[in-house]
């Protein structure tokens, strides 16, 4: 590779050398969001039928392993796609094995109660046998002091009351959905409650009381965080039910 123009590099190249080289995130989420096709076809081809998107834990392992595809990759090494869909192939074929499915359906059943400390709960129990979502929490976790924030920090601010905790949750969601609002929570590593009083119709106090709370959880719906995204899914679902 010494010498070589990087204009002459291909296109695909180019975009691995910019996620891993900068750490560049965003570029890592579009990129990911591309290759959805190529990871719906991987999986499929492993269970032998069409995997659906929706609800699905084999396109969630298939997102993961895409994920650490990127990350453990060398470029010496042949071509990334194969590369990545030996990766896919390894951790659905892991799936069924050991049964994880089970493991990352958290609901509510599995809390001890209502406290904020049970929303962590979780975290603690895994077993470490998975390393994909240990990884993930690993990184997560990473992700969380950059903006300033502890998984103690979580505890202290998580709402207490169920509905308190699932609006903000609603609102942590619609606000990952914004990208304009998104951008800026990345550029300064803060809420601009301002605007999002403004844009999502709420008051400043609903946001201040659980600001932290609610950053966190528009991490994990704008990050590749694809296993925690999933419990706090199934975590809202089954506060309704309550």
């Amino acid at each position: 590779m010494s010498g070589l123009n990087p204009v002459s590099e291909n296109p695909l190249a180019m975009r691995l050398k910019l996620i891993k080289g900068q750490n560049d995130l965003t570029e890592r989420n579009n990129f990911i969001q591309d290759y959805i096709p190529f990871i719906i076809k991987a999986v499929s081809n492993q269970i032998n039928r069409y995997v659906e998107i929706e609800n699905s834990d084999e396109f969630s392992i298939g997102l993961i392993a895409f994920n650490e595809a990127i990350d453990k990759y060398d470029e010496t090494k042949g071509s990334f796609l194969s590369f990545a869909e030996l990766v896919i192939r390894n951790r659905v074929k892991d799936l069924y094995r050991k049964k994880q499915k089970e493991q990352r359906e958290i609901s509510l059943e599995n809390y001890k109660g209502n406290s904020p400390e049970s929303l962590l709960e979780p975290y603690c129990e895994i077993d470490h046998e998975s390393i994909s979502l240990n990884e993930e929490i690993q990184q997560y976790e990473i992700e969380l002091r950059t903006f300033g924030i502890s998984f103690e920090d979580l505890v202290k601010e998580t709402p207490k009351h169920i509905d308190t905790r699932r609006n903000a949750v609603q609102l942590s969601e619609r606000i990952s959905e914004d990208q304009v609002i998104v951008k800026e929570i990345y550029a300064k590593k803060r809420l601009p409650v301002s605007k999002i009083v403004l844009r999502f119709k709420t008051t400043v106090k609903i946001i201040k009381r659980s600001k932290k709370f609610i950053l966190s959880t528009v991490l994990i719906f704008t990050g590749n965080f694809f296993q925690l995204k999933l419990w706090v899914k199934n975590s809202l679902q089954g506060e309704r039910n309550v």
